[in-house]
């Protein structure tokens, strides 16, 4: 409220205050210091009738401008359109509003006071205001305080203490008649008692019949009754409106609370992702160290083959030099003779093969490392704006994308899936990919984002999946798109994982990751880089090395198999054992299904896994060894061998079945 209480010029608060006409109030003296003389040329410009005219022209300004003039120079409390005055002297615009205000030859001095703005500023403001000297106790020694009432009978005012103290209300002064003192008539000095609904003005007994009698009035206190209940329901108007604009500034100091909160949580996910990213990163340069020092291993195990295998053709052609060197000493022409044409031949043979035998010396790998592709998604991370709701399209969420079939292909065990946006124009903030478990099961979310293509891998083998794609925006979520269906591969094509390879061990694997060989004592388990968990496969593994004293097991196995016993030691390998004259079914430590037949050099073992029945079936040379090894298998298997002593195989994945064996599953279902 203290806004209220302070001139708009100065800044205190008011010192006699006065009523402008358009409604504000100034201090006496700002009004003073903001009038200006009116030249004559446009005091006769602005004058065209006589007082009354004027009179009723002030009146009339009601309906045009929404300000009520008063029809006396001194008793108007609105601005009229044209100065009111036959003559105005002074003028003066309204700092609040800026309306031009004309006033007469007593100027600022002519202002009304504002007795409403006095009293509210004595009370809350502690400001002792000077009343005017027309209203001020005559009775007051120094500072005047204002009359509260005047005697009739001794013409003098009083303010409170001077009453008490100077009039009494007993003794000889007991018959005088003491008025309260308040809103006078300007033009004749007594209260006013009526209100004039016409001119809008409080008017005395006097005022009512020298100019409003024809005018419509009711009594000064119905009057104050019924504006005090307009302000009433204006206030409590207001006091809504207030309520409100309180509500709206919580509400926006609490968007700047969300604000801070969203912008902290926005921290907290850009040091998390960039961490996962990191930690990628990491995980991904282990991989690739890991592959560089087996490449490495590798190509020092193969140079230590080659040299060796020189060396061993260096030492045979020099002890056949040596050899020859001593028979060419020979004496006896008889005894050189039934070796000569031998040794000749020999040295011939090897001195034309010796260098044909070996092999180019290995080039180091040409490979570097590419990371473009990472330094491009990098740099083009950014933030998605999430729009909200009211800034999307009226009309309603977005339609159904369409897939775009010719971009969409499965291969192996994943699949690549494209669509287009939808056709009608909705904004779209995102799409939901949706894909079922490979038979006809519910489907499921499997990515969220803003690309319209994306690759899913870690899908089943022998699978058809089902895919279906949809829009959203902040009005909510579109219809899905049409269905489509994706086979993927019906055999499983795998390799050798790199990161079995065991240097100290000596299992070393080959480049194209389908060799393994085997140089230690101690059995070393190597599985594939895929798990099978769905469809029938089948897949050989052909022994390039065996010298009969080894213990290799071919099978199958979980991921967390011991990698440093013989494959079914434990219970998540399940194998066959098998030497040069039988095999066993190996699987916790537990052997059984001994069956005769034996493998050497050259051979090879098929390995039938029949996830569909849940059976593991083995072959030598593609017949079957034995009966049905395991049955139950559920979940997801590593193809696995365990191999030591010099055992060198080589892996041919995702071969048919053969037909004997297939029909002996179907004989035994």
């Amino acid at each position: 409220m203290e806004e209220e209480l302070r001139c708009y010029v100065c800044k205190e608060f008011y010192r006699e205050p006065v009523l402008l006409p358009c409604g504000h109030a100034l201090c006496r003296i700002c009004a003073a210091n903001l009038q200006t003389h009116v030249h004559e040329t446009d005091n006769a410009s602005a004058v065209s009738s006589d007082y009354q005219e004027a009179d009723k022209a002030s009146v009339s300004s009601e309906t045009d401008s929404g300000v009520v003039c008063g029809s006396r120079p001194n008793s108007y409390a609105g601005t009229p359109a044209a100065p009111i005055y036959p003559t105005a002297s002074f003028s003066l615009v309204c700092p609040v509003c800026n309306k031009q205000i004309y006033l007469d030859d007593n100027g600022a001095d002519g202002l009304p006071p504002f007795r409403v703005m006095r009293t509210i500023v004595e009370r809350f403001g502690g400001v002792n205001i000077a009343p005017p000297a027309e209203e001020a106790c005559q009775m007051c020694e120094g500072e005047k305080r204002a009359a509260v009432v005047r005697c009739e009978q001794c013409s003098v005012r009083y303010c409170a203490s001077c009453r008490d103290a100077w009039h009494p209300t007993r003794g000889p002064l007991a018959q005088h008649e003491l008025r309260a003192l308040g809103t006078t008539c300007v033009d004749h000095g007594s209260t006013p008692v009526l209100y004039c609904n016409t001119c809008l003005i409080p008017i005395c007994q006097r005022c009512l019949a020298e100019r409003h009698s024809n005018h419509e009035t009711q009594p000064l206190s119905n009057a104050a009754r019924a504006h005090k209940t307009d302000l009433s329901q204006s206030l409590q108007q207001l006091s809504e409106e207030a309520k409100a604009v309180t509500e709206y500034i919580q509400l926006v100091k609490g968007s700047g609370e969300k604000v801070n909160d969203s912008c902290e949580e926005l921290e907290r996910q850009i040091d998390q992702a960039c961490s996962e990213i990191t930690r990628a990163v990491e995980r991904r340069r282990d991989e690739l160290v890991r592959a560089a020092r087996h490449t490495r291993t590798q190509a020092a195990n193969n140079m230590r083959s080659l040299t060796a295998h020189a060396a061993q053709k260096l030492r045979e052609a020099t002890a056949l030099l040596h050899f020859s060197i001593e028979a060419l000493k020979e004496t006896d022409h008889a005894a050189f003779l039934q070796v000569g044409n031998i040794l000749s031949a020999r040295a011939q043979e090897t001195a034309t093969g010796l260098r044909d035998s070996l092999e180019s010396p290995p080039s180091p790998p040409a490979l570097t490392l590419d990371i473009e592709p990472v330094l491009r998604t990098v740099k083009t991370m950014n933030f998605i704006e999430c729009i909200p709701p009211e800034k999307e399209m009226k009309s309603s969420a977005p339609g159904a994308p369409e897939m775009a079939v010719e971009a969409c292909a499965a291969r192996g065990c994943s699949c690549t899936l494209a669509w287009r946006p939808p056709v009608a124009p909705h904004s779209v903030r995102g799409y939901i990919l949706e894909l079922d478990d490979g038979l006809g099961g519910p489907f499921r979310e499997v990515y969220c984002g803003r690309e319209t293509v994306c690759t899913v891998d870690g899908l089943h083998y022998a699978s058809l999946y089902s895919a279906r794609v949809k829009a959203f925006n902040g009005a909510g979520e579109g219809p899905y798109s049409e269905v489509i269906g994706l086979q993927t591969s019906p055999v499983a094509w795998f390799s050798w994982d790199a990161r079995c390879a065991h240097a100290e061990g000596g299992l070393a694997l080959g480049a194209d990751g389908l060799s393994a060989r085997a140089a230690g004592w101690q059995p070393r388990v190597v599985v594939a880089d895929q798990p099978l968990a769905r469809g029938v496969h089948y897949w050989r593994l052909r022994l390039d090395h065996y010298d009969g004293d080894a213990d290799p097991a071919f099978g199958i196995a979980r991921a967390d198999v011991a990698k440093d016993k013989m494959l079914g030691s434990d219970a998540l390998g399940w194998a066959m054992y098998i030497d040069g004259v039988r095999s066993w079914f190996v699987h916790g430590g537990a052997h059984g299904g001994r069956a005769a037949g034996g493998v050497a050099s050259g051979a090879t073992v098929g390995v039938l896994l029949d996830l569909t029945r849940g059976t593991l079936r083995f072959t030598v040379d593609d017949r079957p060894q034995g009966d049905i090894a395991f049955t139950g298998l559920r979940g997801a298997f590593y193809p696995a061998v365990s191999l030591n002593r010099g055992v060198a195989i080589t892996l041919q994945p995702g071969l048919p079945p053969p037909p004997d064996l297939l029909m002996s599953n179907l004989s035994i279902e």
